[in-house]
């Protein structure tokens, strides 16, 4: 491998060459795996030992283990990497919205976190995932390491999610339901598998913006209630504590 693509491999790490190429880098056996088996378009894969990998119809390069160590940015690279086209971005028909739950995010910062709301909503059958622009980037490699190929199996769009949630407001039997400290409490409140639920930024919490008459608010109560000392939760483990009631309540 000449010195040009090591070095544009090791670019696709940042987020201005990602957008500028419309590429980002996967690395390890598991996610070019799950890469190899979803509907992504992929450019190239790389591997030390190529019988590790699932691959039937892509033709894989030979790379070195040096090789492997300089493209990556991992401290123990796991023999493969690959390269994906960027999907083009195309919002969900408004009645396909309206039919499903799906998860709004908004100021979304930590890698980490967005990953496992990833896994989340994979595990829980929510197709879609909205963010701000100002949210983590889903192609980031820490979310898409964290995120265990739960990236390829949901789709995430970035979108002026304010005007979206006016769109939809209006939808019959369609809900709109935000995480806050003053919200009702989660578990004595009707709720809706139809709608959106949204989760704000780890420290600041949701923005004034999402202070709309057609939002919902809704807590997770502490035991006992205001007594625990904690401020919030974690958003990751808000979200799974949410997305698992609202799942419990439609088996009802």
């Amino acid at each position: 491998m000449d010195k040009n693509r090591i070095k544009y491999l090791r670019s696709l790490h940042q987020k201005k060459y990602r957008q500028l190429n419309s590429e980002f880098i996967v690395e390890g056996n598991k996610l070019v795996n799950e890469l190899l088996k979803s509907d992504f378009e992929i450019k190239n894969v790389y591997a030390v030992d190529a019988g590790q990998l699932n691959a039937e119809s892509i033709e894989i390069e030979h790379i070195s283990p040096k090789e492997l160590d300089r493209i990556s940015t991992s401290k123990s690279p796991n023999n493969s990497v690959a390269v994906a086209a960027l999907p083009e971005e195309q919002l969900p028909s408004m009645d396909t919205i309206a039919g499903n739950l799906s998860l709004v995010l908004e100021n979304i910062q930590d890698p980490g976190n967005m990953g496992t709301i990833l896994r989340l909503a994979n595990w829980f059958g929510i197709q879609h995932i909205f963010c701000n622009t100002e949210t983590v980037e889903c192609y980031n490699p820490k979310v898409v390491q964290s995120s265990m190929g739960a990236l390829f199996r949901v789709k995430v769009h970035y979108t002026d999610i304010y005007t979206l949630i006016a769109q939809t407001s209006d939808l019959p039997d369609f809900n709109i339901y935000a995480t806050l400290l003053d919200g009702e409490n989660l578990y004595e409140t009707e709720i809706s598998d139809k709608g959106f639920i949204i989760m704000g930024n780890e420290s600041q919490g949701l923005t004034e913006k999402i202070n709309m008459p057609e939002v919902k608010k809704i807590k997770i109560p502490s035991f006992p209630e205001e007594t625990s000392g904690m401020e919030s939760l974690n958003v990751a483990i808000a979200t799974a504590i949410t997305v698992a009631e609202f799942r419990r309540r439609a088996m009802d």
